[in-house]
């Protein structure tokens, strides 16, 4: 059985403990802070303390040992996880020995393995969350901030979740221990609110040189004073942002149907590119092949011994606008 959603895998969980748990499971999530949580919720059902390796510091015979050893404390729990960093011939090996397994095996991997899959679909249970869109990883997100909070007798404002991620971006273990922040800084009060957000909770650089990238192409805003990290950190983000106008301005002017668009550009929230493609079409491929053509000239010029990095980005600037 395989999910590929979060809350139908944790039902799952509910509804089998604690006699009708499958004997494997594999967790498929590339970020290795809600992997770790995954597990330890499958874990948390049991009472025997598991035997915990990684294919990245235990060898292949180490992980077999630990499937097939048998334990004199009760059943036998194998965690095993970065799976993936086996050589192709080694988690064919581990692969084969899975069905030799004494006890519970619960592996994790943070990336596609075809054949393992298969396997431990057959006789246990995969949660593959590597496919989650990105839109549908923040709502996720979102939910899981408003329910820690519900947790400790808080209520977030609606906009908060939202805030948070644009602050922080999709990154669970920051977004965690930011809510549990905010939960200490209110105190007494049920509430936590968007001006609680904005008094304590930082924004990333990440995210503050990203929303820079989108005011410059999409709103003709300006750029923050930056140094080299900063203006190293820029140019990917603005190239990005060209290259889904030039994508949707295209498509726009071939008279694409609007219904093709998503499948050009997966990653992109439908709102956002509600949003994006009336902008593009006001603008014109023209105007985003100009701009990417002109990234590329101070890219280079950043490279040629240029350190005035803030007068390289008001060129590119003045060049698009």
């Amino acid at each position: 059985m395989r999910y590929e959603n979060l809350k139908s895998f944790q039902k799952h969980l509910s509804s089998a403990a604690p006699h009708n748990l499958c004997r494997q499971y594999l967790v498929a999530i590339a970020d290795d802070f809600e992997r770790t949580q995954a597990i330890d919720q499958i874990l948390s059902y049991f009472n025997t303390p598991p035997t915990r390796l990684s294919a990245d510091k235990n060898s292949l015979l180490d992980c077999i040992d630990a499937m097939q050893s048998m334990s004199l404390l009760g059943e036998t729990i194998a965690v095993i996880d970065e799976v993936e960093k086996f050589s192709k011939k080694e988690l064919q090996t581990f692969t084969d020995h899975l069905a030799g397994s004494a006890g519970f095996v619960f592996i994790g991997v943070r990336s596609k393995q075809a054949n393992l899959f298969a396997t431990v679909e057959k006789e246990g249970v995969v949660l593959d969350l590597l496919g989650e869109k990105p839109w549908d990883k923040e709502k996720r997100l979102a939910a899981s901030l408003s329910d820690r909070a519900k947790n400790a007798g808080k209520h977030l404002n609606p906009d908060v979740p939202n805030l948070l991620l644009e602050r922080l971006g999709p990154e669970p273990a920051l977004l965690e221990s930011e809510i549990d922040k905010l939960i200490c800084y209110v105190g007494e009060r049920p509430v936590i609110s968007r001006e609680d957000v904005l008094s304590i909770s930082p924004l990333s650089k990440e995210s503050t040189l990203w929303q820079q990238a989108e005011e410059v192409v999409w709103e003709g805003g300006e750029f923050s004073l930056v140094d080299a990290t900063g203006f190293h950190g820029l140019v990917p983000a603005l190239r990005s942002q060209l290259h889904i106008g030039l994508c949707l301005a295209t498509l726009i002017e071939e008279k694409r149907p609007s219904e093709e668009w998503g499948q050009y550009l997966p990653k992109l929230w439908p709102k956002t590119l509600e949003k994006r493609s009336s902008q593009a079409a006001r603008l014109g491929s023209a105007y985003f092949r100009k701009g990417l053509d002109k990234l590329f000239e101070i890219e280079l010029l950043s490279r040629s011994n240029s350190t005035q990095y803030a007068a390289l980005l008001e060129l590119f600037r003045s060049y698009v606008r």
